[in-house]
């Protein structure tokens, strides 16, 4: 049983990876808006299904902490509202991809708001320390990019990093406060907040909603985007989390920018270019010294426990 739920949660690592090149085919092919609200609402209505099967009914809903819903719901909307405006205004796929790096930074917000929200108290210049290599990760993927462009283009291209940046300090407050205030139903939650999240887009913008032609690939992009990456991804997490190995698939997600970038490049047909993947490097260690920080000044965890930030869901 540990076993398959350790594996069951690398597959949603592998699954993760490949939520930003996806995203971004997807919102090319549909457009930002009608893709995002889409997708979304799809999804959500995906995990309300499943989670309404599993119990047998609709009594769970009863059962929702309203804590949880209001605080934690705008989050979680707002997350993926300015992930998607980030993936979806950047002018090119390899802009697109240093987005997504930019939302990988969300590991070290997470510790950030761990430290507001609770005792623990890091080194600080290890902890600063991870946090500029980060950042200077962020600054590598993004120089050749930016290296040729004039004033005008050059805030153009900012402007979806700034969104990533959001999208990357909303989900670190999200999964402190999830933390914090657990809901008894993630799986429903995560649903309810998909579907209300797509839905309000949707009558928020009708008039930006173009002609989608939908192709065969476009459904089955779709499907995919629906299915693996924001619905079976969070399944397969909770089960790990409950009966798997924690260091290790805490460990593992790690991993997720520099195989979502070489994803990226691969899938979008972008170069691969140095930069991107010294980037993600960069941005995988900024994370580790931040999490070291931590541990240089607590005690192990007892068994089952992790360190702050180990065992939330990686998008």
């Amino acid at each position: 049983m540990r076993t398959r739920a350790t594996f069951l949660g690398l597959v949603a690592i592998a699954l993760w990876s490949t939520s930003v090149p996806a995203t971004r085919d997807l919102l090319e092919r549909l457009g930002t808006i009608p893709g995002t609200s889409l997708s979304l609402l799809l999804a959500g209505t995906f995990l309300l299904l499943a989670t309404s099967a599993q119990t047998r009914g609709l009594g769970w809903i009863g059962r929702l902490s309203v804590r949880h819903l209001l605080l934690c719901g705008p989050l979680f909307i707002a997350y993926f509202a300015c992930l998607n405006l980030a993936l979806g205004m950047a002018e090119t796929r390899s802009e697109a991809i240093v987005a997504g790096l930019v939302n990988y930074l969300w590991p070290t917000f997470v510790l950030v708001f761990s430290v507001a929200l609770s005792p623990a108290r890091p080194r600080p210049l290890t902890f600063l320390a991870g946090i500029g290599v980060s950042l200077g990760g962020i600054a590598l993927a993004a120089s050749a990019q930016f290296a040729s462009l004039g004033i005008a283009p050059l805030v153009g291209g900012v402007l979806p990093l700034l969104f990533a940046l959001g999208a990357s300090v909303v989900w670190g407050l999200y999964s402190n406060l999830t933390r914090r205030f657990p809901q008894s139903h993630s799986a429903g939650a995560v649903g309810l907040f998909l579907f209300l999240g797509g839905a309000a887009l949707g009558l928020a913008s009708p008039g930006r909603w173009p002609r989608i032609d939908w192709t065969p690939a476009a459904t089955l992009e779709l499907a995919y985007v629906v299915v693996f990456p924001l619905s079976l991804a969070y399944a397969l997490w909770d089960v790990a989390m409950r009966d798997g190995s924690l260091p290790l698939v805490g460990s593992a997600s790690n991993s997720i920018p520099i195989l979502s970038t070489a994803i990226g490049s691969a899938y979008l047909g972008v170069a691969f270019r140095g930069e991107l993947i010294g980037g993600a490097a960069l941005v995988v260690l900024g994370a580790l010294l931040s999490q070291a920080a931590f541990r240089s000044r607590r005690k192990p965890p007892p068994p089952g426990e992790s360190e702050p930030g180990a065992a939330l869901r990686p998008q």
